[in-house]
């Protein structure tokens, strides 16, 4: 289980990140709380713009949450508790926050890993930030305590471990790791009473014995780090090691050592580089990966694509709905108006003394100034629906634009993938058409083409 957490900004960097459906089969947002918004980019960005009331400029707090797909898959309730632990302890509990689960296939074993992204506003509501002070270290502790709770085996000394001790108090000095020293040469020390079998079972660990200063001896791990051998050894005093051993100047100092282990770690590097050069297993794997993720983008942009356009024709139906109706409502009413005002009209000499007496001009004059005010509230009405219409089509565009940014996002990662192969884009464009000369009725990587 891997717990890794870190304060940072951009709203919409971050909803793109969380939203990439190439890189992961599967996206699931499972919880926005403390937003108007009901998606990540506008909660985001409605998180953000509170945050620049107060000046901080990491307002977010963003955690990964990766359970070893190796062991026991977690339950609803295990997710939930491990949230609710988490966010308890690194002081976060009734901040906003989005919680995204990601779903990803291996490579090698073809199973899905599933795991959690949490995004809390630091922002508290009389508008001060949460101080994150000391977050590794949270982590590191909460892992321990959930593993315990839930069952599960700690593994130390990963490279994507944020806050692994070894990392941060220098390499190979967390317990875990000393104790795992101490075991390794105590048992050969117990196991071969030779000088010479004891230095080779050693060497074969990884640990070259040296002349240290003021006489003693001295081992150089892996990591070109200095060790006492006589601490390493459980039990045992300096000068038993001295006696089995046979004297200082059979043995290399501490800077031939350090060069004997550099040679060794690039040894090992050439080696690990000559094996991925012939594993072709891997590389097909890759490129079975590559193509998935390009028809998976291709398929992902048309249907988002045809849904914005779709958005877009009901948008403009509608919006040509309403102007219509609204022009066809002050029709009609005018001519009710006309219609009533004739019916009242009168006849004969009772028309001619109104006439006669100014009470037509009057009349005629009233009607004018209410059909001017009629005009201007049909006016009014007209630039109401106006604005509404144009803040809804800003709405689109905003949507649009994000769109975008999405799926150049997602193309950068299949970028990612064939750079990382060492394809150039001329050979990805033969490789399809090879795919489409096997299956012409099926498109498998459009996508590459795009820009």
């Amino acid at each position: 289980m891997i717990l890794k957490g870190g304060s940072r900004s951009g709203a919409i960097d971050l909803a793109l990140h969380l939203s990439n459906e190439v890189d992961n089969e599967h996206v699931i947002i499972a919880e926005i709380k403390g937003a108007i918004a009901p998606n990540l980019y506008d909660a985001f960005r409605e998180w953000q713009l509170i945050s620049e009331a107060t000046g901080c400029r990491k307002p977010f707090y963003s955690l990964s949450i990766n359970p070893d797909p190796q062991q026991q898959s977690w339950t609803e309730e295990q997710w939930q508790i491990a949230i609710g632990r988490l966010e308890e302890r690194i002081g976060l509990s009734s901040q906003p926050r989005a919680i995204i689960f990601h779903e990803k296939i291996g490579e090698s074993d073809g199973q899905s890993r599933k795991h959690c992204h949490v995004v809390w506003s630091r922002i508290t509501p009389d508008l001060k930030a949460v101080h994150m002070g000391n977050d590794r270290y949270k982590l590191k502790a909460i892992s321990k305590e959930l593993a315990k709770e839930f069952g599960l085996e700690l593994r130390y000394n990963d490279k994507d471990n944020a806050y692994d001790l070894g990392a941060s108090q220098g390499q190979n000095r967390d317990p875990e790791t000393t104790q795992e020293r101490k075991q390794i040469i105590t048992e050969a020390w117990h196991q071969y009473t030779d000088s010479k079998q004891f230095d080779i079972a050693l060497r074969q660990h990884g640990y070259i014995i040296a002349q240290g200063d003021r006489r003693a001896f001295v081992i150089i791990d892996p990591d070109n780090q200095i060790h006492s051998l006589a601490r390493q050894i459980i039990g045992v005093k300096t000068k038993e090691v001295k006696i089995r051993l046979d004297g200082l100047e059979n043995y290399p100092n501490v800077e031939q050592a350090k060069e004997e282990q550099r040679i060794r770690k690039q040894q090992g590097e050439q080696l690990i580089r000559d094996k991925k050069r012939a594993d072709l297993t891997r590389e097909q794997k890759q490129f079975t990966k590559l193509r998935r993720m390009a028809k998976r983008a291709d398929t992902l942009h048309r249907q988002r694509r045809k849904a914005l356009g779709r958005e877009r024709n009901s948008f403009t139906i509608r919006h040509q709905s309403e102007n219509h109706s609204l022009d066809l409502d002050y029709i009609k009413e005018k001519a009710e108006i006309k219609r009533g005002r004739d019916s009242k009209k009168p006849q004969g000499l009772i028309k001619h003394l109104r006439i006669m007496v100014g009470y037509e001009t009057l009349l005629q004059w009233k009607y004018a100034h209410q059909d001017r005010q009629r005009q201007k509230e049909f006016e009014k009405q007209k630039k109401i629906f106006a604005e509404l219409q144009k803040s809804e089509k800003a709405r689109l565009e905003r949507k649009a634009t994000i769109l975008k940014q999405r799926e150049t996002r997602e193309l950068y990662s299949l970028r990612k993938l064939a750079k990382k192969l060492g394809k150039s884009k001329n050979d990805l464009e033969r490789l399809k058409e090879r795919e489409q000369a096997k299956k012409k009725d099926q498109i498998i990587t459009p996508s590459l083409t795009l820009t």
